[in-house]
Parts: C-alpha cells; structure tokens; sequence
C-alpha cells in the first residue's frame, strides 16, 4: 500500500516553495490566491508541514486543489502537490481545522450524503442489480466484477447499462455497489488517512470475495487510486472504456446516433498514473452518426469539471465549470460527452436548461446497441419543483431509511 508518512515527509524536506505548481494551477486566478505570489503561497503551505501553522493563504491553497494532477508536471522535484494538499489537510485536521461541509457532504461512507440522498429517491433498498454485502450472503464466483464506486449511484439508470454492455460480453458479469464499499479517494481528500487506508483494505477483501479475475471500475478516480496503492491482488483491474473499447465488436450491429460530441477528457484517467485518453474516443468512433470534436483543453490537457471546487468554494468552482461548458460551445457540439460519474454529478442540474446536451459516452453506447433507461434525476431536475419531487418519491423516502424530514427539506431546495 502507499506510504503516506513517507510521503508526507519527503514532501516537507523536498519541496522548495518554487510556486510552478501554483502557476499552473488552473483554478487559482478565479480565486483570492491570484494576488498572491506564488512562491509565497507554497511558503504557506510548507508552514503546515514544518510545524503546523496554518495560514488563510495556506487554507485557500488546500481548498481549492480539485485534484487534477495538472500541476505534477510542472514540479521540478517530482513531487505530486495534489498529494500534499491532501496531506496538509490531516495534518490541518489534526490540528482542529473542521473539514469543509461541502467535502463532509461528499464522503460515501456517512449516512446522510449527497450520493446516498439522490440514489435514495431512485432505488428502495435492496432492489439495486448490485451486491452491497458480500458477506450475507457470499456472492457467486464472477471473472468479471463492476465496482460502481459512490457517484454512479446518483444514476441508477447509467449503472444499468453499464451493467447491460458489460454482460454482453461476459454474461456472469457482477456489481458491487452500496455506498459501504469506497476507494477511499474522497477520505484522502478529507484528510482522513487512516480511514482511507481502511476502505481501500475493505473494498479489496470485498472484490475478492467474487474471486474475480479482472475489476472493471465506472470510477476514473477509483482506477487512479488503486493505479496509486498497487494493492497485490489475484485479480487485474482497469477502467470501463478500456473493456468497451477492446471487445466493442462483440457489442451486436450499433445503431445510428447523430450527435456532435464533445468529448471532457476526466482527469484522473487522461493525467492518472497509467493516462488514457484513447478508449473513450474509441468509443465514440466506433458509433455511426457520432462526429467527434476535441475542446481547446483535451486528452492530457484537459480541464477539470471543478466538483471539489465547487463543493467547497462554490462561485470559482461553478466559475470553472462553466468555462469548460463555453469550451464545448465553441466547438459548435450539439452534446457534452462524459466518462467520468463525478463530471456527471457536476453537469447534471443543468441538463435541463444548457443550450446543449450532456449524457456519459457510456449512456450513448448503451442507445446505440439498443439499450435505454429512463434517466430519472434529469426529470426531476427538469421539474424545477422541489415539491413535486418530493410528491414523487415519497414512496422512495419512506423506504430510503434515512430521517424523511431531513431528507424532504434537502429536496425542496436541491431541486427548486
């Protein structure tokens, strides 16, 4: 597993506050830090590593890394500053610092969050195609296992056609799902190592309970993260659109889907520790009707969709979700392509109201092989109507068991 505290240290003892990762930093100049040199604002940083000070400027740096791996290139010491920042905030954590509510919102493992809420008005528990506990009773013996990691739940309409092209190909196909069951990604993000360290561990010992011979993650994130530990295992893993594209032709005859297709490269697969910006376009090229256009940013130069930015800072993350929407304008797309679940959960409260499209490259595949599932947080977010959502799923809510008063008072304002 990865070394965390060896990590933490070298950083400490390599990084020279040059400030090159802050340069390159593309969510820096929608923020307060853009008046601040850089050098500086990396002495600030440092000042939590050498002995715990924490600065407003320090704070600002830690909270607005969307962990987009933009910077690793850029530092002379070979360091990963997205890493750091994640390191700086346990070590900020440690110290008493709260961890923004935005990111608390977002961990999987809490009860009551954003995932969880929204899956919980789609899906009653228990009737997702998903194991979500592989201890009662122990799953069938599977050679291929979808892990769905905690935002495609939000979307259970995707998971089952990720579920019915996957079983195309390997008709034993299973998923493991529940938002029990997490990388660890978001922990880490979180400042919370140890905890991090202990679902990765649980998810390991989970997969292997299906005996798997390979793990299909939907997650870029969740692939990136074990391509960072390197858990020894009996099994292979890699990313949903490396398996689509390789066994694409064992899909059936594709239909005709005329789109121009934008495609946002995610950056956890496109900039990760093994980068891929291929199978995606693969994809999408293998689709007849499909043209395929590339934004300013793409492939390894892609830009992030600005969720954890968002989440914490809110204006200059949706600031910077909206530049990568007039990306995609300008190339005259009728429909913004995704891969990456995280990106879809960014997108998705304006699928209703933007003046072009977005859908997974996953959910076009799915419409080109003939299958189709009714995408139900688009029409709920289209209602625009807290009220009649709650209406809607007050089955759902009864039965989600989470505290349907608090659970109906986040839906009257998530989806007014």
């Amino acid at each position: 597993m990865f070394d965390f505290a060896r990590e933490k240290e070298r950083f400490g003892q390599t990084c020279t506050a040059c400030g090159l990762c802050v340069q390159s930093c593309p969510i820096v100049p929608l923020t307060a830090l853009s008046d601040v040199d850089p050098p500086d604002v990396m002495e600030d940083v440092l000042g939590i590593f050498r002995d715990g000070t924490t600065s407003d400027v320090a704070r600002l740096r830690v909270d607005s890394c969307m962990r987009c791996n933009r910077c690793r290139s850029e530092c002379p010491e070979h360091l990963d500053p997205g890493l750091a920042f994640c390191l700086a905030r346990q070590i900020m954590v440690e110290n008493g610092d709260p961890i923004p509510r935005g990111l608390a919102f977002l961990l999987p493992d809490m009860p009551f969050n954003f995932s969880n809420i929204i899956q919980r008005i789609q899906v009653k528990p228990g009737e997702g195609d998903w194991v979500t506990d592989v201890a009662h009773p122990k799953p069938e013996p599977a050679k291929t296992v979808v892990f769905l990691g905690c935002r495609s739940h939000m979307q259970p309409d995707f998971i089952a056609t990720v579920m019915a092209l996957v079983r195309r190909i390997d008709p034993h196909a299973q998923a493991l799902g529940g938002l029990d069951y997490c990388c660890g990604d978001m922990h880490l993000r979180a400042g919370d190592l140890q905890r991090s360290i202990a679902l990765m561990r649980q998810l390991i010992a989970a997969l292997d309970a299906f005996a798997p011979q390979q793990v299909l993650f939907v997650c870029p994130t969740c692939n990136s993260y074990f391509d960072l530990h390197r858990p020894e295992t009996d099994w292979s893993w890699g990313f949903i659109t490396q398996f689509l594209a390789a066994h694409i032709d064992r899909l059936g005859p594709l239909q005709t889907v005329r789109a121009k297709v934008a495609l946002h490269d995610a950056c956890n697969l496109a900039r990760g520790e093994t980068p891929d910006s291929d199978s995606p376009r693969r994809i999408l090229q293998a689709i007849p009707g499909i043209e395929l256009v590339e934004m300013d940013n793409c492939r390894e130069n892609t830009l992030c969709c600005g969720g954890t930015a968002l989440a914490i800072l809110g204006k200059p993350g949706m600031a910077f979700r909206d530049l990568r929407l007039k990306q995609a304008q300008a190339c005259g797309a009728d429909l913004m392509g995704f891969y990456c679940t995280g990106c879809q959960s960014v997108y998705a409260p304006l699928k209703a109201d933007a003046p072009m499209g977005f859908d997974s490259i996953i959910n076009i595949l799915g419409e080109a092989a003939g299958i189709h599932h009714e995408d139900r947080l688009a029409q709920y977010l289209g209602y625009h109507d807290g009220r009649r959502v709650v209406a809607e799923t007050e089955e759902y809510i009864q039965a989600s068991g989470l505290p349907p008063e608090q659970l109906t008072n986040f839906l009257l304002k998530y989806f007014r």
